[in-house]
């Protein structure tokens, strides 16, 4: 699949990771939550844990690293955004702050998960 334009990739990336959870038994309560840092893209629970996914894709070749894609300041401002998430839900169980990085090529994309990536800002 050729997507040219980063919008449609984007989108297209974040349907392909709500299909990905949804198929490992994640049940998806939000999509696109929006605060003035900006958006949270996904937000799924599983077995109690309510988890909070940053979505990236990027075409093949691209990032050495897809986890690449998650600057500090991107970091900075995720981190403010699940902090609202949390405060307007008031949720207060276990949660995840997750990344999903879509590498997508000619043919079939390639999807890494990644779990607590944002560990290091609640020790």
């Amino acid at each position: 699949m050729r997507l040219r334009d980063p919008k449609a990739l984007g989108n297209r990336g974040e349907d392909l990771a709500v299909s990905f959870l949804k198929k490992r038994g994640y049940r998806i309560r939000e999509r696109n939550f929006y605060t003035r840092w900006g958006e949270i893209d996904i937000v799924a629970e599983k077995g109690g844990c309510l988890h909070l996914v940053e979505v990236r894709t990027v075409t093949r070749g691209g990032l050495l690293d897809p986890r690449e894609a998650l600057t500090k300041k991107k970091r900075d401002h995720l981190w403010r955004a699940v902090q609202i998430y949390l405060k307007k839900t008031a949720w207060n169980g276990d949660f995840s702050v997750d990344f999903v990085a879509i590498e997508w090529d000619e043919d079939e994309p390639v999807i890494h998960h990644f779990s607590q990536v944002l560990e290091d800002y609640w020790g």
